[in-house]
């Protein structure tokens, strides 16, 4: 049977939520938001078919970091996410959240972001910096 998980991330803990092909929970569980951990939940019951993780300012160390580990876990826009989730419960919890997300990911239903690599940011974090020390009044002796 395929399984497909949705992660809630947060600074300290990640909640999980498993559920099979056909939509019922098979487990869901709080674990520390490292993708070891993450990755560890997950393989305890099996394959996974999907991962789904909202886009967010983890997500890019979370996805590469579960990619490395083997898992195949995808970013989906979070704007487009919180719509969704909205249609599917009634109160906003990390355990409902989860559980949407992993409704997400067996459904297909989600737009998918690209997750840019350590360098590419840094790249850009860089170009902002130059950017900005150049205005006029931002630290520029000219």
């Amino acid at each position: 049977m395929k399984h497909y998980a949705g992660l809630d991330l947060s600074m300290d803990s990640t909640q999980v939520c498993i559920v099979d092909e056909n939509g019922g929970k098979v487990t869901s569980m709080k674990v520390e938001s490292a993708p070891d951990q993450i990755a560890c939940a997950l393989n305890r019951v099996g394959d996974i078919e999907r991962a789904v993780i909202e886009s967010g300012r983890m997500s890019s160390a979370i996805c590469h970091g579960l990619r490395a580990l083997g898992v195949p876990v995808v970013c989906i826009d979070a704007g487009q996410a919180d719509q969704s989730l909205k249609v599917l419960k009634a109160n906003k919890t990390d355990p409902h959240d989860a559980a949407g997300l992993a409704q997400l990911a067996r459904t297909g239903f989600y737009k998918e972001v690209h997750v840019k690599t350590a360098a590419a940011q840094a790249c850009a974090a860089s170009s902002r910096r130059a950017a900005i020390s150049s205005k006029p009044g931002c630290g520029s002796t000219t």
